[in-house]
């Protein structure tokens, strides 16, 4: 089988949060803002000019207002999602 594309895929491509400490910033980040209450969970990912930040997802408003603004230097984005529960 051949390919004609204008990229290769390269399977090392699918880990797009190992550069630049991100993993580490995270890891720190669940440490310090999973307990807080009010913290439904945290991800990560990129803004459309290709810079990683974690994301926090929050009952409500109040409570991004309490978050850090950045966490090893990446900067931290609150979410409002609301009350999540297990179906």
């Amino acid at each position: 089988m051949s390919e004609n594309a204008e990229m290769s895929y390269e399977p090392s491509d699918d880990n797009q949060f190992v550069f630049g400490g991100i993993k580490g910033a995270f890891a720190k980040a669940q440490s310090q803002l999973l307990s807080q209450p009010g913290v439904n969970g945290l991800g990560m990912t990129k803004t459309p000019t290709g810079q990683d930040v974690i994301v926090v997802y929050v009952k409500n408003a109040l409570v991004i207002e309490k978050l850090p603004p950045n966490i090893e230097g990446f900067s931290v984005v609150g979410e409002v999602t609301g009350d999540i529960r297990a179906l």
